[in-house]
């Protein structure tokens, strides 16, 4: 089997983890995803990454390479956005990825694809779609997802204090009825201890007429 054959063997047994991702962009805070490219192979794989927006998607690492059968973490971040100057699209991150020319430095991954040092003839492209979620976090949806979760949490501890009251009423209850039991066997035990000191009286008594008699 020729090198290009091998390459391309290599090549179609990676795959990304994901096709589409759904990016809910912020005007307060950052937006941040990561996946794994996977290499399970028994070659070294370079990889190079790219956005159709670089302005408004940082990825890291930018070029890399893949030890045999391992995988390597690319972190995607989305910077805060301007609401009224951003413009919806869908965006698209595109992963390169070549099979490690023996004479390459693992420290440079770069030079694989600068177009100078080196140029793989033989590489596989693969792409994930960026869509966005509208309207963009802003102020005021931020206050109202605070305002709710608030309101949320009032309501809880007010349903989880109520629970408690109700619990507490039970043992209340049930202590009460507890007591009651108890002092209805004590009285109906005092009863027949009086009852039995009158027999013993009765006996006694019958017995010394007859000793008269």
């Amino acid at each position: 089997m020729s090198i290009k054959e091998d390459s391309n063997k290599a090549l179609a047994k990676i795959s990304l983890p994901l096709r589409e991702v759904k990016v809910w962009l912020s005007c307060t805070q950052w937006r941040h995803f990561e996946f794994e490219i996977t290499n399970p192979t028994d070659v070294i794989i370079g990889f190079h990454l790219k956005s159709t927006r670089p302005s408004a998607i940082n990825v890291h690492p930018t070029y890399g390479f893949i030890e045999k059968r391992k995988s390597a973490v690319v972190k995607i971040h989305f910077p805060k956005v301007d609401e009224y100057n951003f413009t919806i699209r869908a965006d698209r991150l595109t992963v390169l990825l070549a099979v490690k020319p023996e004479d390459l430095s693992f420290s440079e991954p770069s030079l694989l694809w600068d177009g100078v040092s080196y140029l793989p003839d033989i590489y596989a492209r693969r792409c994930i779609i960026v869509n966005y979620k509208i309207p963009f976090e802003n102020e005021t949806i931020k206050r109202i997802r605070k305002s709710s979760s608030k309101g949320k949490t009032a309501t809880e501890q007010q349903n989880n204090g109520q629970k408690k009251q109700c619990h507490q009423d039970a043992e209340t209850n049930a202590a009460a009825q507890a007591s009651k039991t108890v002092q209805s066997n004590d009285n109906e035990e005092e009863s027949e201890e009086e009852g039995s000191t009158e027999d013993v009286a009765n006996n006694e008594k019958s017995e010394a007429e007859q000793d008269k008699q």
